[in-house]
């Protein structure tokens, strides 16, 4: 144990002068300031407790003293400093960036001689050991999703790929709304443009381009209305998944309404739409699925199946988890006995929800979930009772979808043949959107329960996304996040004195007696 405290005391000093208190933080606003994506902000921000009880088994796991000692703080630096930094770059050019910072880095390193008593290690040294971890790390995910996007992308181009690639929300004040996904929870604006008069920004966790080593983020397209919005009842809600909840205050400050935070988080955006945000396993991107609410599940999920190629994931046992306890339960197992206790951490999806999505790993793809009318919405504050009419409003816009023929697929939603005698999915607007200036083909299909889809021609998409800026020395953003950290804390320490000197005023008060102040 005292060599874990060791370890702990050794991972603050890579925050320079960040107290253990502030450690947590400091990693949140590294993330911030690199443009962190959500999944890896939450390992970023853990807690110096957890990261000291990961790193008791690294202590255990080498024979000698002098490698133990190093393994600890090299095993805590991967547990706390998990940052996955998502930046904007061409295709390839990034990661060849973060390798060569990566070698400059490590050739620093070897100019060193490395004490094997990590207390012995001096600053610059820690900073180092900390900015190969993160460098490491930024490289192990840029490949990982390189690799997935460029499947993706593959699928596309030979006509059985699809992706659920963004969707589109009205909102009367698109200053206040973005400030409250980009403030409030880390997202970015990734694209700006004003179609047909209206300002629309795109707001995404990582760069929406397939093409990018680091792309392929899910955007909510936001369009502004400049008029009251009704949100309806029909997108019941978005669903995301990270590793760490947000800083409630900052979903406050961005003038977000915090409805119900106990296990996990539900809070509505300016414009009214309801946001669900729990933690768990890191995804490849935060956005998880959209609920939307159905006449029929069967009929919709047909739909969903034969004309927009979804299928179905099976649904986890989400709100419950299972426990054996039993006397002498470790001999053998005797006497054992299992029971199911609610799981308050995870939105539970209401009662006969069915799953739909591309490709069957829901830690890399968006969802949409079917809910049935006749089923009870009842997670965090969102109450819809069961049977209650659906009311699509005009806020929610519609789902894009890449493809690389929009013509095939209209022809494909022409020729669908609905299930149970079900209305036919109408085909509405098909060919270029004269609006936007590379004149992108789309095809609008609308379901019979009155959602919109919109199949997006990929190449044309790609010629959407903006120019590549520079990329940023991922080193250099990381002095600058601790700078920042460190004058936060200064902030706190101050307004902590404050309060302090005013408690002790009050102290003196009391005890020399009103009558004599």
């Amino acid at each position: 144990w005292a060599l874990v405290a060791v370890a702990c005391l050794a991972a603050v000093a890579v925050a320079v002068t960040t107290s253990a208190a502030e450690f947590p933080r400091a990693l949140g606003a590294v993330g911030a300031a690199a443009g962190v994506r959500s999944s890896a902000a939450s390992r970023v921000r853990l807690p110096v407790t957890r990261a000291c009880r990961e790193a008791g088994p690294a202590a255990q796991a080498s024979e000698a003293a002098g490698n133990r000692r190093r393994g600890v703080i090299q095993g805590l630096g991967k547990t706390a400093l998990l940052a996955l930094f998502a930046q904007t770059a061409g295709a390839g050019e990034l990661l060849e960036f973060r390798k060569k910072e990566l070698a400059g880095v490590d050739s620093k390193l070897k100019a060193l001689s490395l004490p094997d008593d990590p207390m012995q290690l001096d600053e610059s040294a820690q900073i180092l050991l900390a900015e190969k971890t993160v460098l490491e790390t930024s490289i192990e995910f840029l490949e990982e999703n390189s690799l997935y996007v460029g499947d993706i992308v593959k699928k596309i181009k030979n006509e059985d790929g699809k992706f659920i690639q963004h969707m589109v929300l009205k909102v009367p004040d698109l200053d206040k709304e973005v400030r409250y996904w980009t403030k409030g929870y880390g997202l970015k604006v990734v694209r700006e443009r004003t179609v047909g008069g209206k300002r629309t920004a795109f707001v995404a966790n990582s760069p929406e381009s397939l093409a990018m080593e680091d792309g392929g983020g899910f955007a909510l397209e936001l369009v502004e209305t400049k008029q009251p919005v009704d949100v309806g009842n029909g997108l019941a809600y978005i669903q995301m998944r990270v590793g760490d909840t947000p800083r409630l205050s900052e979903i406050l400050k961005a003038r977000g309404t915090i409805e119900f935070a106990y296990g996990f988080l539900q809070t509505r955006s300016p414009a009214g739409y309801p946001v669900v945000l729990y933690v768990g396993e890191a995804r490849r991107d935060p956005f998880e699925l959209i609920a939307l609410r159905v006449k029929d599940v069967d009929v919709t999920a047909h739909f969903y199946e034969k004309a927009l190629g979804m299928e179905r994931i099976p649904i986890r046992e989400l709100g419950k988890y299972r426990s054996s306890f039993g006397p002498l339960y470790g001999l053998g197992g005797l006497l054992k006995k299992d029971y199911q206790k609610e799981d308050v951490f995870t939105p539970k999806p209401p009662q006969g929800s069915v799953w739909m999505t591309y490709g069957k790993n829901e830690n890399k793809t968006m969802g949409v979930l079917l809910v049935p009318q006749n089923s009870d919405v009842d997670v965090g504050a969102v109450r819809i009772p069961a049977g209650s009419p659906i009311n699509i409003g005009d806020g929610y816009g519609k789902l894009a979808i890449l493809t690389n023929d929009i013509y095939a697929k209209k022809a494909l939603m022409e020729g669908y043949t609905p299930l149970k005698s079900a209305k036919k999915p109408e085909v509405g607007f098909t060919g270029e959107v004269q609006a936007i200036p590379e004149k992108t083909k789309v095809s609008v299909v609308t379901d019979s329960d009155g959602y919109q889809t919109v199949w997006v021609d990929y190449d044309d998409f790609e010629r959407e996304q903006p120019k590549r800026p520079k990329i940023e020395s991922l080193v250099e953003e990381f002095e600058k996040a601790m700078e920042e950290a460190n004058k936060e804390a200064n902030a706190a320490r101050q307004k902590q004195a404050q309060i302090d000197e005013y408690e002790a005023l009050g102290d003196a008060v009391r005890g020399e007696g009103y009558a004599n102040v």
